[in-house]
């Protein structure tokens, strides 16, 4: 999901309509609707980007509960946490604070926000949180993936080129 969040969403429509394809013709042209509706990634991607969810992304970026666009990003997670639920099994309640709607939505793309420190006096201290880029090689992945999809994208193209250069 990350990988078609953040480098290629216009790779998943296809993706999703091969998932499809591919379900109609193993069920004899039935469809079960829970396994369909698993196997489509394109609603959970919208609905990740509708929240705005890579704006937490940026590194070296110090982010609060009290800051104003976590505040909006935590209105917007109570206002759909319904569509939420249904579609990429996260509860959010109006308890939790907008620094843990993250680490949850950000937990189903592998991501997390990191512990930084607390700022302000005593009475008043919050905690600070950053998000500092995993070190697990997915960008390798991604590149290859990124290979792949190019390549089914134009595949007689990919094959026309490859003739010509066995020629």
């Amino acid at each position: 999901m990350h990988y078609y969040l953040t480098l290629r969403r216009e790779f998943l429509t296809n993706r999703d309509a091969k998932r499809a394809a591919a379900q109609l013709e193993a069920g004899e042209n039935s469809i079960w609707k829970p396994d369909f509706n698993k196997g489509q990634i394109l609603p959970s991607v919208l609905l990740l980007e509708e929240l705005n969810l890579l704006q937490l992304l940026t590194p070296d970026v110090q982010l609060r509960g009290s800051d104003e666009k976590m505040v909006e990003f935590k209105a917007l997670a109570i206002t759909h946490r319904h569509v939420i639920k249904n579609y990429l099994n996260v509860s959010i309640s109006e308890k939790l604070t907008s620094i843990a709607i993250a680490q949850k939505l950000l937990a189903k793309i592998d991501l997390k926000l990191d512990y930084v420190g607390r700022l302000g006096k005593r009475e008043n201290r919050e905690c600070v949180y950053q998000f500092v880029a995993p070190d697990d090689e997915r960008d390798s992945i991604f590149g290859q993936w990124l290979n792949r999809d190019e390549l089914q994208r134009f595949p007689l193209l990919c094959n026309t080129i490859f003739s010509l250069s066995l020629s």
